[in-house]
């Protein structure tokens, strides 16, 4: 199993069975989707739609401390983080 982890260049053969198979497995997958209700027929009823936020959490202190002491950069209750690349 180990040996088959490894990563190697493919041979143009090897590109075409490892296409084959992936092209199987897919049909494969579809065929037993098709064979599942449709989702539309289910459905859920939900009681009530929020989360009830009055109840304290004992360690919601511990876990805040724990939290702003990991943290590198903080300015009074704020995390400083620098602006990812991927945001615009």
């Amino acid at each position: 199993m180990a040996s088959e982890v490894i990563w190697r260049k493919l041979s143009d053969k090897e590109k075409k069975e490892v296409e084959e198979k992936a092209k199987n497995i897919m049909f494969e997958f579809g065929k037993s989707i098709e064979k599942l209700p449709d989702v539309r027929e289910a459905f859920v009823e939900r009681v009530k739609d929020r989360r009830e936020e009055e109840l304290e959490n004992k360690n919601n202190n511990l876990f805040r401390d724990i939290f702003f002491d990991n943290a590198p950069n903080t300015k009074e209750d704020c995390i400083i983080a620098e602006k990812g690349e991927w945001v615009k």
